[in-house]
């Protein structure tokens, strides 16, 4: 067999509407030969359901999804996550989540998942309570989550339940999972691109437990062999870690702890740096099996720094967001089938907007905002074929004008901002309803009405992922979006097949984008270079599974238009939002070859990105300039990947050892990663779209030892 690897950089032209495209791969891997593929065993699903006497594991069978009564939520299955192709063999939380309808990647290299319309920011990620943002590592590659870390996860994209506020899009809720309270376990992976280490058990037996997890990557390692490549900085690192104190059978402590760091920068085009400290305590009590307490202090440092040299833009911008939030929610079943959920939330929010350096003068922009949030939220079931939830959460917000909360500093002067403080109170109202045709199928509705003060404003002159973070002020409003939406689902007597379609639309109100001609570094000031307006999203979802035999997988696809209108931008008309995809289709299979052997593969469709092309170009001081008539009219060609793995695991009396082996975008499809414009050098009156591809084909391997 003949076999060869190596990196190289490709170049094609291709069309963007009437543009002539330059496309270059940034980074990418071609593999020729053939090589045998194959994947692990696969074993029962198990999620930790967090209770006081136990850890319950629940299986996720597709009873359990038709019977649950809220419109899109979702109990992810975690056995199933294991098995999905990846990047790197890394078993990946956010990858999976992008292969269920209505939830898609921002791109190939992009880090967030986009759920209903709904941009990223527009997400709520929580790890045992804490606020997670950017949840990726090296643009997408890998995600924050380490796989051997979680204990469970649910992604909820329809009406939220009333706990969560600062989500219009979408909550995923996660949590690390305990240590073994009664053993030790070590684990140890090391593989082509990333190495991690896992340990776990008691400190003091049936009392105190610890579980740690810990990863580090070396692609630029790699990358620095390659002279066209030895500029590129690409390398992470994340360490989680638990302990829990089980005080007595109905108390119970948890005390997690997250850390993560991003360095990305390709040669001298762009450079982005990010990471996540955070940690939080859990005190859940019970009193009796009707009513239980659970009190929740966290916080999050998330600081990102982002830079860019292109298209006569050269700046480096550093920004914050630091979140620190007190949670009380009490549960308490009031009779047989009925229950009752209420709690309180406060939260500070702290965020550096902006800070540069121009022409050796330092300026940024830092605000705050107190948010305090009460909720109820009643479920029951009626008649053996009704169920509803139905919640109300009242979110009153305001923003701090104290000098130490407020801080404006301009190339020209120092201010303290005292006169822009102001109080919102949102009223969030949530329902959902099902009716149970027959045991077998039912039909669901749903409404929620949720709010956001935070916003992220992302540039559409060119698809580079920098976002400028807002925060609600006296100028810029909560988001408000509203979501109405209907459902079937059903299933096989048996549980071998199960199937559901479910439609909605969603409103959202006090959008906000870059007037035109604007970008991140216009103006320190926010509000002097965004505008407000409104946006709108619908669409439907189709999801079809097979749950049973050697063979399982499932497909779904979903077709859906998301716009935007803001007065002042596109001459007052709608126009395609950034994130508009109108077709996502993907197919996953899993197969197990034998006891030890499993095989998986995924393939993805989605429609291309719009994007904001010049119409007119023109020279100033000899200086090319541009002009943009139309926001999004332009669309980038389509992302489509195809990826392989296989699995063996080998069981035996003392050690357990896997081999993965994986080929990330089979047939070395450039997806894109970036676009932006330039002159074209053979047609000097002519202007052409440029397209970076992050990646090519990727081929890995890894190896896992457990004991």
């Amino acid at each position: 067999m003949s076999k060869k690897i190596g990196h190289r950089t490709c170049k094609a032209i291709i069309e963007i509407g009437r543009f002539m495209v330059k496309k270059t791969v940034v980074l990418g891997l071609c593999l020729t030969g053939s090589m045998g593929t194959a994947i692990a065993e696969v074993v029962g699903d198990s999620i930790a359901s967090e209770q006081l006497k136990e850890v319950i594991v629940v299986g996720n069978s597709a009873r359990q999804r038709i019977g649950n009564t809220r419109l899109g939520s979702e109990r992810l299955e975690m056995s199933k996550i294991m098995q999905v192709p990846a990047f790197g063999g890394e078993a990946d939380i956010i990858r999976s989540i992008t292969l269920l309808p209505g939830v898609r990647s921002e791109r190939d290299g992009g880090g967030g998942f986009e759920v209903r319309g709904g941009n990223a920011y527009q997400n709520l990620v929580l790890l045992d309570g804490i606020s997670l943002y950017n949840p990726a590592h090296v643009m997408g590659i890998f995600s924050t989550f380490n796989e051997n870390a979680l204990g469970g996860a649910t992604l909820h994209k329809g009406p939220l339940p009333a706990m969560y506020g600062n989500a219009t899009s979408s909550v995923l809720e996660t949590t690390l999972a305990p240590g073994d309270m009664e053993k030790y376990h070590c684990s140890a992976t090391i593989g082509i691109l990333v190495a991690k280490i896992m340990a776990e058990g008691p400190i003091v037996k049936d009392k105190l437990s610890f579980a740690v997890n810990a990863r580090r990557s070396y692609v630029d390692a790699f990358l620095k062999m390659i002279p066209q490549y030895s500029s590129t900085v690409m390398n992470f690192y994340d360490v989680s870690a638990k302990l829990r104190y089980r005080i007595s059978s109905d108390y119970l402590l948890d005390g997690s702890f997250f850390i993560s760091r991003d360095n990305m920068a390709v040669a001298d085009l762009m450079g982005m740096y990010w990471g996540n400290l955070g940690g939080s305590l859990n005190w859940t009590a019970m009193k009796g099996d009707n009513l239980s307490f659970k009190t929740t202090v966290a916080l999050t440092h998330f600081n990102p720094k982002m830079g860019a040299d292109i298209m006569d833009m050269n700046e480096t911008m550093w920004t914050y967001i630091h979140n620190y939030s007190l949670n009380e929610k009490i549960n308490c079943r009031i009779a047989e089938g009925q229950g009752l959920e209420f709690g309180l939330r406060s939260e500070l929010l702290k965020v550096k907007s902006a800070e540069w350096e121009l022409m050796a003068s330092r300026e940024r922009e830092i605000r705050s905002l107190w948010e305090n949030s009460a909720w109820t939220e009643y479920s029951g079931s009626f008649a053996e074929k009704f169920d509803v939830t139905a919640g109300l959460r009242l979110n009153v917000s305001s923003t701090l004008s104290q000098s130490r909360f407020h801080k404006l500093q301009t190339t020209s002067q120092t201010t303290d901002q005292s006169d822009d403080g102001k109080t919102y109170i949102e009223v969030e109202p949530r329902i959902n309803l099902k009716y149970d045709i027959t045991h077998l199928h039912n039909v669901k509705a749903g409404f929620g009405v949720s709010t956001q003060n935070l916003h992220a404003i992302r540039s559409s002159a060119t698809s580079f992922p920098f976002d400028r973070y807002a925060l609600t002020s006296a100028t810029v409003k909560p988001e408000r979006s509203q979501q109405y939406g209907i459902g079937y689902s059903g299933m096989t007597g048996n549980g071998a097949f199960d199937w559901s379609v479910e439609s909605y639309y969603r409103t959202i109100d006090n959008v906000y984008d870059y007037k035109d001609g604007k970008s991140s570094f216009s103006d320190i000031m926010i509000e002097n270079i965004i505008l407000g307006g409104r946006g709108r999203s619908y669409g439907a979802e189709f999801m079809f599974r097979k749950n049973t035999g050697r063979l399982t997988g499932w497909v779904s696809y979903t077709i859906s238009r998301t716009e935007t209108k803001i007065p002042g931008i596109n001459d007052d008309r709608w126009y395609n939002a950034t994130n508009d995809r109108c077709h996502d289709f993907s197919l996953t299979a899993i197969y197990r070859l034998t006891d030890r052997w499993n095989l998986s593969s995924s393939w993805i469709f989605m429609s291309g990105q719009p994007l904001t092309a010049p119409d007119v170009k023109y020279e100033i001081g000899g200086e090319t300039c541009y002009y943009y008539s139309k926001r999004n009219a332009y669309m980038a060609p389509p992302t489509h990947r195809l990826d392989l793995s296989a699995k063996y695991t080998h069981i035996g009396k003392h050690l357990t050892y896997e081999w993965a082996f994986g080929i990330y975008n089979t047939y070395c499809r450039y997806n894109p990663y970036v676009v932006y414009f330039e002159d074209d050098s053979s047609k000097p009156s002519g202007t052409r779209a440029v397209l970076h591809a992050m990646y090519g084909l990727v081929p890995s391997v890894s190896y896992t030892l457990k004991f």
